[in-house]
């Protein structure tokens, strides 16, 4: 009977492998703070004083088996700002099984929530090593669920399914996260990048809407985002709006108290000169019931992993114009370092 199966076994395809693993580390060299044992804090603020921290450390696997994948991946983060009480702690970042043919996919498990740009871009692929104050604080950056891709013509749309609470092993409620995502990509380069190659052009644009229902509060989120590569020239532009509403129950605490509305704008640009890539950013949040912050990053990267592989290594250093409705001392002087470790012709 044995015999019988093995020409099965025999035309199974073959496993492709790609180990990841990427490592940020920044270094604080002024910190404008007036008591160095009180610091100002708010949206886009992360403390941090005169010194060195890990930003991100993870490690993982994608595989890919004929029209079959699987991603695993795991680390930890330091906390974006004061806001951030989900960081820090060792955990999976990505567990998920995708299935995938020319135009249709599904995937499964823990990955991102396809929001803004901002959010889908990977990590290692931020000029500045963090995301712009919308996309951290308007969505999920990742959860649990499925999402369901089709395209074609330059047209991709994605739906998804998520829990809206609980965690890794399930939800604690009957609500879910509901998520569209519609994208328009025309020419050559890579629209969830911005570095890498000097020549043709890219240009991509995406819409989104996303509807959280939660023990005691509901979300509404809407954005929209473009992405435009000529030469050596990138511009990342997105802004988002959200309104979260709480419920009449006694079950949970609601996460506002009344109705609050959010909106963000995030604006990149940067050229790549060599291996060098000055860049600059703009990103700007209000809180009905908070106010409204604005964070100004510009800096420069330089690319000096060895030839052929440019980017293993990134280093960078820049300035971070905080502004706030009442005007508090905050600014920072940052240097940061990357080491990305991963199949540089991958389709995973």
């Amino acid at each position: 009977m044995l015999l019988l199966f093995l020409p099965a076994f025999a035309e199974a395809p073959a496993v492709d492998v790609d180990p990841v693993a990427l490592l940020q580390v920044w270094g604080t060299a002024y910190d404008m703070d007036v008591d160095p044992q009180a610091d100002a804090t708010g949206y886009g603020d992360p403390e941090d004083d005169i010194g060195f921290k890990v930003k991100r450390a993870r490690l993982g696997l994608r595989a890919r088996s004929g029209d079959f994948t699987g991603r695993i991946m795991g680390g930890a983060a330091a906390a974006y700002d004061a806001w951030d009480d989900d960081q820090e702690a060792f955990a999976l970042y990505d567990a998920s099984l995708g299935w995938n043919r020319k135009w249709f996919a599904v995937d499964v498990g823990l990955q991102s929530v396809p929001f803004s740009r901002d959010n889908l871009i990977a990590s290692g692929e931020l000029t500045f090593q963090e995301r712009g104050l919308a996309a951290e604080h308007l969505s999920d950056e990742r959860n649990v669920g499925v999402v369901a891709q089709a395209k074609g013509a330059g047209v991709t749309g994605r739906l998804g399914v998520f829990n809206s609470g609980g965690g890794l092993f399930g939800d604690d409620n009957v609500g879910k996260t509901l998520v569209a995502r519609a994208e328009y990509d025309l020419g050559d380069r890579d629209t969830y990048a911005l570095w890498g190659g000097k020549e043709g052009f890219g240009l991509g644009v995406g819409a989104v809407g996303l509807y959280t229902m939660d023990l005691a509060t509901n979300t509404l989120s809407v954005g929209g985002d473009a992405v435009v590569r000529a030469g050596p020239v990138n511009v990342l532009a997105e802004g988002a709006w959200s309104q979260e509403r709480p419920t009449a129950t006694d079950v949970a605490a609601p996460g506002v108290w009344e109705v609050t509305n959010r909106v963000g704008v995030t604006g990149e640009v940067n050229v790549g000169i060599g291996r060098f890539q000055p860049a600059a950013r703009v990103s700007w949040f209000q809180d009905s019931a908070l106010g409204s912050w604005t964070q100004v990053l510009g800096g420069v990267v330089a690319h000096v992993g060895p030839t052929g592989n440019a980017d293993l290594v990134r280093v960078g250093a820049g300035y971070v114009l905080r502004l706030e409705e009442e005007p508090v001392p905050n600014d920072t002087v940052r240097l940061w370092a990357q080491f990305w470790v991963r199949r540089q012709d991958s389709t995973l």
